[in-house]
């Protein structure tokens, strides 16, 4: 019975062949004399391989991001104030030549 609840237990966490995600969090075995019980908990695991690649995606997205802030640049307030103003401006217009 330990040997079959063992073999659940690693069944269950190995991956399936070519998975780069392994479904179980934790799987535990607890022998009892002739008996064992399996306790497994759910989440989420990802294979090596599958880490390197987030982790070189994820490095890849921040560099990104860095470069389109510093393209961006700073927006003064001045100009955000200009700019409200006048839509608001265009805005009334419009809906006074609307009635």
């Amino acid at each position: 019975m330990k040997l079959g609840a063992l073999v659940l237990a690693l069944l269950v966490t190995t991956p399936a062949a070519g998975s780069e995600v392994i479904s179980v969090e934790r799987a535990q075995l607890f022998p009892d004399g002739a008996t064992a019980a399996v306790e497994v908990e759910g989440g989420c695991w990802l294979s090596e391989r599958r880490c390197i690649r987030t982790a070189a995606e994820i490095e890849r997205l921040r560099a990104e991001n860095e470069s389109l802030r510093q393209q961006a640049g700073d927006v003064s307030f001045a100009a955000v104030a200009v700019t409200l103003v006048l839509g608001l401006g265009v805005g009334f217009t419009v809906a006074k030549l609307a009635n």
